[in-house]
């Protein structure tokens, strides 16, 4: 079981400052997922003009990325 602090000891300083240095993490956490988001989607972008826009997601195989290369 992990260890968890005693956060009913600390001072409202303490808390104060832990909850302040969370949030910073959070936002830039935050930040961090919205560049990858975005850096995701153009990479769908560029997959899709690569393969010729045909994917059809009913299709349970997966399309051949390269020329020549098996399906599944």
């Amino acid at each position: 079981m992990k260890d968890t602090p005693n956060f009913a000891a600390w001072s409202n300083e303490n808390l104060a400052k832990f909850a302040h240095e969370a949030y910073d993490r959070m936002q830039a956490q935050q930040e961090a997922i919205m560049q990858l988001q975005g850096d995701f989607k153009d990479a769908m972008v560029q997959l899709r003009k690569l393969t010729g826009n045909g994917l059809d997601m009913r299709n349970t195989v997966a399309p051949a990325l390269t020329k020549g290369a098996p399906g599944r």
